[in-house]
């Protein structure tokens, strides 16, 4: 019998999937983690690893041999059901057991249910911003005559509240989430370096737990929204990056960090991300050009 899975979809992007995993499935994970870990167990009047299996079980913690099993069958099952389904999602899963045997019961015979629960991107609608960003700054005949041009700063924010203003997004919660939780274990670690507590930080600005993770929400949800936004304008734009302006970024790195006179080698995933950068780059200049 091959897994199961059932997918529910929010409006935000969230994705759910409901993996049945058979029984059959679950025995052969079983053994396969039983045969990884009697590899390097080392018993008393054996060989390491050479333990007969009845033996090697009695030595292996039933909890850590679930959780080896679990390591290798839930990113199996997860491929799978994505794949099935025709995902993309962005974001790694978060699984949940639903329902489970135990595994070293001679009677567990039913199958196995988890949840996986990811996201992908939402869908964008960017909205007339290019005729609001054109009427942003209208000079008015024998109105302020004086007013000095605005500089590239002020026609940035006004291009990017302009922009979040106009289009419609959705993120996902997930997405929001990963992101608190990034800056906070940012913040923790500044914190220790400074040799301060969370508790002092709190109290010398006057908020308390629930009020940080608010304000961090509402950035997470603004910064998020205006990456989409950016990238959707750079698609519509047709925005293009040439391999010249990203390897001039990476040497310019390179001339910052270089200490032995070597060039960092920079892989596909560092190339990719530096695009997308330059990419939102462009898409923000093409809205200033707006203003």
């Amino acid at each position: 019998m091959a897994t199961k899975s059932v997918l529910a979809r929010s409006d935000d992007g969230t994705v759910q999937l409901t993996i049945t995993i058979p029984q059959t499935q679950v025995a052969q994970a079983r053994e396969e983690a039983l045969r990884h870990m009697s590899e390097n167990l080392e018993i008393p009047g054996f060989r390491k690893g050479k333990a007969p299996r009845d033996i090697a079980l009695k030595h292996i913690e039933q909890q850590k041999l679930t959780e080896h099993m679990l390591q290798h069958l839930l990113p199996e099952v997860y491929a799978q059901a994505v794949e099935e389904h025709k995902l993309r999602p962005v974001l790694a899963p978060r699984f949940e057991l639903v329902s489970m045997d135990d595994p070293s019961s001679a009677e567990a015979s039913k199958d196995w249910q988890v949840r996986a629960i990811t996201c992908e991107l939402p869908e964008i609608t960017l909205g007339d911003y290019k005729s609001s960003l054109k009427g942003v700054n209208i000079w008015v005949p024998g109105q302020d005559k004086d007013k000095k041009e605005s500089t590239r700063e002020e026609k940035e924010q006004k291009a990017i509240q302009t922009l979040l203003n106009t289009a419609q997004v959705a993120i996902p919660k997930l997405l929001v989430e990963e992101e608190v939780n990034h800056k906070l274990a940012g913040l923790m670690d500044q914190l220790q370096k400074l040799g301060l507590t969370v508790e002092q930080y709190l109290a010398s600005t006057g908020k308390n737990i629930e009020a940080l993770r608010a304000e961090y929400t509402k950035q997470a949800e603004d910064s998020l929204k205006l990456v989409l936004l950016l990238n959707k304008v750079a698609e519509e734009e047709k925005v293009t990056v040439t391999e010249a302006e990203i390897e001039e970024i990476t040497k310019a790195a390179d001339n910052t960090t270089k200490t032995n006179g070597e060039q960092r080698e920079v892989n596909p995933q560092q190339k990719a991300f530096i695009k997308s950068v330059l990419a939102r780059r462009k898409a923000l200049d093409s809205l200033v050009a707006l203003v």
